[in-house]
């Protein structure tokens, strides 16, 4: 189904914390009949400036229960003005459970060299427990784009891991697919997987599989250096950390030595630092990494503390030294989704607590460059989408899962 409809764009400046940044909505979500409801997952652009994302509601399909979801592009045009496309709307048959197409894709979607989309879903596919899929560009610029399953997850082989959750897709120089699901495997703690790329079709196999003191509950997927080790953060799991429900979590990393990946624990959180690393890892160009803590640390936002942002050092010979950003409730706190590392030394990201913000860093210096309001019938959107923020042209980009004028969500755009 593809249904184009031009979007109302809304400069709201009551949120600015200061003067100089920009706040618009790019488009209103839920605004006709099968449009989508409630983006995650965060975006990802083309290289004329297209925006590309999920919803986990919404579509042509699964109205009874609101929706199964769908894919969608942002396109803009001439006086600012962006038109929406519904790519793709979920489980075309069956039900949110037995979805043939998967449904519910709570990850970001990502995208290769030839424009083809590839990502996850939460739920449905003939082992009910989500997919892995790519949709397809239509052959000559016009008509339907198609989507092809992957892969299956499902409960009945919980050690091939289920439930992928937000873990969004990564890609290799080989065309290799690397994510992670937050259940299944040996100890039913999640996997790290890969579908190997190989003459038009993909080969599943499992990298990793957490036992609980090297990690829990994998919920971002994996980032890739330039050598090809692969990083990641679990939300749970850890030796000793207590102090956080089901231990505190941590960052690990997965190299390739002789055939098989082994996986080396890289720091743990114990609560005071900060803790439950729900994001994934973001690298810049020294080799550093980046991501968000959702709970711990200082203030009083959830479990103890309002969470934080960690920066990891690498040292020869070790598991590497971290600090840690530290929100308060009143400067943002809870952020979830990870960090955009552009080059320059400035890290962007957002907060979700109460309406949530989005904020920069220069080492431990912050700017909120906006706050969303926290009250219901927010027209600017409310609670930023569980995903990292991008950037085109010196903007940024994100999408909030509520709000906007049918407090559906919105896409938006914010210059600093």
């Amino acid at each position: 189904m593809k249904v184009l409809l031009a979007s109302v764009v809304l400069v709201c400046l009551c949120g600015l914390a200061f003067a100089e940044p920009s706040y618009t909505v790019l488009y209103n979500f839920g605004s006709f009949p099968g449009d989508g409801v409630s983006p995650a997952g965060g975006l990802v652009s083309d290289a004329a400036g297209n925006l590309y994302g999920i919803t986990i509601g919404g579509g042509a399909y699964c109205q009874d229960i609101g929706g199964c979801g769908t894919a969608y592009e942002l396109s803009p045009s001439v006086g600012g003005i962006w038109t929406e496309t519904v790519l793709y709307s979920f489980c075309t048959t069956g039900n949110q459970l037995t979805c043939p197409d998967g449904s519910v894709p709570d990850a970001g979607l990502m995208m290769d060299k030839s424009g083809n989309l590839y990502g996850t879903t939460d739920s449905g596919g003939t082992g009910g427990a989500g997919v892995v899929f790519r949709l397809s560009p239509p052959q000559g610029g016009s008509g339907n784009w198609s989507e092809s399953v992957l892969w299956n997850f499902s409960e009945n082989s919980k050690k091939n891991g289920f439930r992928p959750g937000f873990g969004k897709l990564n890609v290799d120089i080989g065309g290799n697919l690397y994510g992670t699901t937050q259940s299944g495997g040996a100890s039913n703690k999640g996997i790290v997987y890969q579908l190997a790329a190989g003459g038009g079709t993909y080969t599943f196999s499992i990298l990793h599989s957490f036992s609980g003191p090297d990690g829990a509950d994998p919920q971002y997927g994996v980032g890739i250096d330039n050598v090809g080790n692969l990083y990641g953060t679990t939300d749970e799991g850890g030796k000793s950390n207590t102090n956080c429900a089901g231990q505190c979590g941590l960052v690990y990393e997965l190299t390739l030595s002789s055939g098989t990946w082994k996986e080396r624990v890289l720091y743990e959180f114990n609560g005071g630092n900060g803790g439950n690393p729900v994001a994934p890892i973001s690298i810049d160009t020294a080799g550093n990494l980046y991501g968000t803590l959702v709970t711990g640390g200082i203030g009083s936002c959830a479990f103890g503390g309002c969470g934080g942002v960690f920066k990891l050092v690498p040292k020869t010979g070790g598991s590497g030294n971290a600090y840690t950003f530290l929100f308060n409730g009143q400067n943002g706190g809870a952020p979830m989704g990870g960090v955009l590392v552009p080059p320059g030394g400035v890290v962007y990201g957002t907060t979700t607590n109460l309406g949530g913000n989005v904020f920069s860093l220069r080492g431990k210096s912050e700017t909120v460059l906006y706050t969303f309001c926290s009250l219901p019938g927010c027209a600017d959107g409310a609670k930023p989408a569980t995903g990292t923020l991008i950037e085109h042209g010196g903007a940024l980009y994100g999408a909030t899962f509520s709000g906007g004028l049918n407090n559906s969500g919105v896409v938006y755009v914010v210059t600093p």
